[in-house]
C-alpha cells in the first residue's frame, strides 16, 4: 500500500488505511523532512473526529523522539489557526489531524511548512519518498511525560493571539454597530469557541447550532454546502434573520445563506468580497483564483484595474501567490478563501466575518447586495457535475470522450482550449467555458461549467450528458 498526499494532505478511512501504524510512518517521514530543513518546533493540532486526540499524541511521541519540540493546543483547533500559529510564533511547521469536510469515517494528516501554507507538491513528494523507506517497527517513540521533562512537549493555546489578529483584519466594531441578526452552523467542527464567541460579542441577535463535538457530524460529511444548510432556509425567511454563516469540520471552508433563504455559492461569495475589499476598504493588488473558479472575480478585478492570477486547483497553489504577490483575495469554488496580509491558508472563520463586515459597510441586506452586484457585473451561471465511475478504465474513457467534446455540442463553438489543470474549453458565447478534471486519488471526474446566460449553460450541460451515456 502506498500512502499518497492529495490536494490537502493524506486522508484515508479510519482502521482501513488510517491506522496507528501508518500514522507513525507518516509522522516519522515528516520528522525527517523537518530535520533535513533545519526545523526544531512544530504545532500538532486536531479536529473533532473520532480518536483524533490519540492520533495527535502518537504524532507528538514520534516527533519528540526525533528531537523536535511539539506545541499542542488542548482543544480541537481550526486549520487556519494552525497556519496562523506557525507564522506568528515562527515555528518550523505544523501538523493537523483532520480530514476537513470528508465523511466521518475518514481521518487525515495535513502538513504545513514554516511559511504556514499547505505543503506544496514538491514537499509532499519528498515526504512520500521518505515514507516508502520507513520500517514502522523502527520508528522511535518517546512518552509524553519524558518529552515534557526534556522540554520537547508543551501544551499551548494560540486562540487569543489569533482572535487579536482577526480583529485587525475585520472591523468588528462596525459589525457590532450594524446590529445584525445572525445564525451560525459550526457543523460540530473546530470553529466552536472561535466563530461563535466572536459572533456573540458583535451581533445584535445570534443563534448557534452544532457547536459541540460529534464525531459523526450529525450523520453526514461536515461540509457547509447547499444540502447541509437547507434546514435554515425557512427559519431565515420566516423569523427575519439577516444571514446564516457556516464552517466545515476544520473551519477552513465557509457556507452562506442570505436573508431570503437562498444559498450563496462560494464562487459568488468570493466575487462579492473582492468588490467589498476594493470598494469599501480600498485594498490594492491582484486577485487569485483556481482554474475551476468563476470568472466573476475577474470582472471585479478588471473594474478596479487589477490583474487576475490563475492557478491549478488546490489552495497550495493559491498560497504561493499570496506569498509572492500582494494578493487582495485568493479563493476557490470549493469554499476556501483568504485575504491580503492574513495566513496563506483557507480561513472559513475569516470568510464568515467578512460577509458580516460587508453587510455592515453597505447597510443593506445580503440579497440586496447580491442584486446590486448582478446589475453592475451581470450574471454568472455556473455548476459542477461529478461523475463517480467504477474504475480507472471508465475514468479514462470519459476523459477521452471529453477531448472530443465538439462532437456533442449543438449551437456553440469552441474558440480556444488549454490544459493548465485538466482540459478546458472556451466558447463563442460571453463568459462561457468548461473544464474537466480527474481526481488523482479516486475514479472521479469533475466537470465545471460557466456561462453568462442560462441557455448557453444548458447547451453545455446537455453536451456533457450526451458524452456520459
Amino acid at each position: 500500500m502506498k500512502i499518497r498526499f492529495g490536494t490537502s494532505g493524506w486522508r484515508a478511512v479510519i482502521s482501513d488505511q488510517f491506522t496507528f501504524s501508518n500514522v507513525k510512518i507518516v509522522s516519522q517521514a515528516i520528522a525527517e523532512y523537518v530535520k533535513k530543513m533545519g526545523g526544531k518546533t512544530l504545532i500538532v493540532a486536531r479536529d473533532t473526529r473520532f480518536m483524533t486526540e490519540h492520533y495527535a499524541q502518537l504524532v507528538a511521541q514520534v516527533l519528540a523522539a526525533n528531537g523536535i519540540k511539539v506545541l499542542m493546543p488542548e482543544n480541537p483547533t481550526p486549520t487556519p489557526v494552525v497556519s496562523f500559529a506557525i507564522r506568528h510564533y515562527g515555528l518550523s511547521g505544523g501538523i493537523n489531524i483532520t480530514a476537513s469536510h470528508n465523511p466521518p469515517e475518514y481521518c487525515g494528516i495535513k502538513f504545513n511548512p514554516a511559511d504556514g501554507s499547505p505543503a506544496s507538491p514538491e514537499i509532499t513528494k519528498q515526504i512520500e519518498s521518505l515514507i516508502e523507506k520507513i520500517d514502522e517497527s523502527k520508528v522511535p517513540m518517546m512518552s509524553i511525560r519524558e518529552a515534557s521533562a526534556k522540554e520537547l512537549f508543551e501544551i499551548f493555546e494560540p486562540r487569543a493571539d489569533y482572535m487579536k489578529a482577526i480583529a485587525k483584519k475585520v472591523d468588528l466594531e462596525r459589525i457590532k454597530s450594524a446590529g445584525l441578526k445572525v445564525i451560525a452552523d459550526l457543523l460540530y467542527g473546530t470553529a466552536a469557541g472561535y466563530l461563535d464567541d466572536l459572533c456573540k460579542s458583535i451581533c445584535g441577535d445570534f443563534e448557534v447550532f452544532h457547536n459541540y463535538r460529534n464525531p459523526y457530524f450529525g450523520g453526514g460529511r461536515p461540509e457547509p454546502d447547499e444540502t447541509r444548510l437547507r434546514e435554515f432556509a425557512e427559519r431565515v425567511k420566516n423569523r427575519g434573520w439577516d444571514v446564516v454563516v457556516a464552517t466545515d469540520g476544520d473551519a477552513d471552508r465557509f457556507g452562506i445563506v442570505d436573508d431570503t433563504g437562498d444559498f450563496v455559492k462560494p464562487n459568488e461569495v468570493i466575487a462579492l468580497l473582492a468588490h467589498h475589499l476594493y470598494k469599501n476598504k480600498n485594498l490594492k493588488g491582484p486577485v487569485a483564483r483556481t482554474v475551476a473558479t468563476s470568472h466573476a472575480l475577474d470582472a471585479v478585478a478588471h473594474t478596479f484595474n487589477e490583474k487576475v492570477i490563475e492557478t491549478p486547483v488546490g489552495f497550495k497553489f493559491l498560497a504561493a501567490t499570496l506569498l509572492s504577490e500582494n494578493v487582495v483575495i485568493a479563493g476557490e469554488e470549493s469554499g476556501g478563501l483568504t485575504i491580503q496580509n492574513h495566513t496563506p491558508e483557507k480561513d472559513g472563520i475569516l470568510a464568515c466575518l467578512l460577509i458580516l463586515e460587508m453587510m455592515a459597510y453597505e447597510k443593506k441586506a445580503l440579497s440586496e447586495i447580491r442584486e446590486e452586484f448582478r446589475r453592475n457585473y451581470g450574471e454568472f451561471f455556473n455548476t459542477r457535475i461529478d461523475f463517480e465511475l467504477k474504475d480507472e478504465k471508465e475514468k479514462q474513457e470519459l476523459l477521452t470522450k471529453f477531448k472530443n467534446i465538439k462532437d456533442y455540442l449543438s449551437g456553440i463553438q469552441i474558440t480556444d482550449q488549454d490544459s493548465v489543470d485538466g482540459m478546458r474549453y472556451f466558447f463563442d458565447r460571453p463568459g462561457a467555458w468548461m473544464l474537466a478534471r480527474a481526481s488523482g486519488t479516486e475514479p472521479v471526474v469533475r466537470i465545471y461549467l460557466e456561462a453568462k446566460d442560462t441557455s448557453t449553460l444548458q447547451s453545455m450541460i446537455t453536451a456533457i450528458r450526451k458524452l456520459s451515456r
